[in-house]
């Protein structure tokens, strides 16, 4: 038996309306990770800013304790570390290491504040370590959006059906934030 003309239309249109399907899936999963992707680029941006801040922060509290007399070599180090106060842009990988060099420092300003003599102006330093606890706060809610964000691209990324196409053209998983 075979299949009337009106037949073979209606199963070429059936075809034709799933191949269209198709393609809008995968379109919709690649805008959905381009989406994605946007607000990651921002997030990094974000704690790129949030790392130099605290970093900036930070120098000045070292600053004015050692104008206040409170000579420490970590201290000193620091504020003789050029490279690490210039604003750079720090891929993902190295935030992490970053951060906690500058946790290093932070608890080593801490340590030195519990020394302060009540006639030591130190109103300055208060406000500067309420500002790093501030950066710190927004530093991991910026880097639990972040993350969130990585599972979004990623579960966009291997959808079932689209993922071969996505593997095809090298669109890689992102890792999150440790």
């Amino acid at each position: 038996m075979y299949l009337s003309i009106a037949g073979t239309i209606w199963i070429i249109s059936i075809l034709v309306l799933l191949i269209l399907l198709y393609v809008l899936f995968v379109a919709m999963s690649f805008y959905f990770m381009h989406v994605f992707k946007k607000k990651l680029n921002i997030g990094k941006e974000s704690i790129n800013v949030l790392i130099y801040q605290k970093i900036t922060t930070l120098y000045e509290c070292a600053n004015n304790l050692l104008k206040l007399g409170y000579d420490n070599p970590k201290l000193i180090e620091f504020i003789k570390n050029e490279e690490l106060r210039k604003y750079r842009v720090v891929e993902v990988k190295e935030f992490e290491g970053l951060f906690n060099k500058t946790e290093e420092i932070y608890a080593t300003v801490k340590k030195v504040c519990t020394n302060l003599k009540r006639e030591d102006n130190y109103r300055d330093i208060v406000n500067n370590l309420e500002t790093i606890d501030n950066l710190n706060s927004k530093y991991f809610e910026t880097i639990q959006l972040y993350n969130t964000y990585v599972v979004g691209f990623n579960y966009w990324r291997n959808l079932y059906f689209t993922k071969w196409i996505k593997v095809l053209l090298r669109k890689d998983e992102i890792d999150t934030i440790k």
